[in-house]
């Protein structure tokens, strides 16, 4: 099984599921051609877009520059991880020191492990920024792991969700079964 990951702007985050390599790379393509009709009224060739997509990491604005000679705004950053029904808890972790986010599986009854990680990965840029501060850093460090699950700290540039795509199993075998992505099944469930 791969889990594809898409970052839209900062911190905007995105998932497809695919049974195999083939089954994400298709779920892939057409999440991109829509994007880019929907965002940048760009109809892109198909064919050209299956040979130059790498979906272990993917950057919609490289593609433009060296295949359209356009360039975007907003990037649309995709990588994939392969991954199984147990292991299917993610930790995105993204600053502006990196190109892509870094992406921690856990399995699916690890939140605990989650939020720990996320609780140092937070405090951790805290240090780095405040070192000859602590009293700042006192005041802003995480002390507990409550209401953490998705959070932006524009301050250190730094974008941090726990995302779980397990949900009883349902929701993966949804998104595994269909052409959707995660935000679509989040607003079909919410409607």
């Amino acid at each position: 099984m791969y889990v594809i990951d898409i970052t839209r702007d900062y911190g905007s985050t995105d998932m497809l599921c695919g049974v195999d390599s083939m089954d994400a790379k298709s779920k892939t393509i057409n999440y991109i051609m829509d994007y880019a009709l929907a965002n940048y009224n760009l109809s892109l060739d198909r064919e050209v877009l299956d040979q130059n997509l790498n979906i272990d990491k993917f950057s919609l604005n490289n593609f433009l520059k060296e295949n359209y000679s356009i360039t975007i705004d907003n990037d649309l950053l995709i990588q994939s991880i392969p991954t199984d029904k147990k292991h299917c808890l993610f930790l995105k972790y993204m600053d502006s020191k990196s190109d892509f986010p870094t992406i921690y599986t856990f399995h699916k009854r690890e939140i605990n492990k989650a939020k720990s990680l996320l609780k140092f990965l937070v405090n951790d840029a805290l240090i780095d920024i405040y070192q000859d501060n602590l009293s700042e850093y006192e005041k802003l460090k995480i002390k507990d792991n409550a209401g953490i699950i998705d959070t932006v700290y524009p301050k250190l540039n730094i974008a941090c969700k726990i995302v779980s795509l397990y949900n009883g199993g349902m929701f993966l075998e949804e998104l595994l079964n269909n052409t959707c992505s995660l935000k679509q099944l989040e607003c079909y469930n919410s409607q």
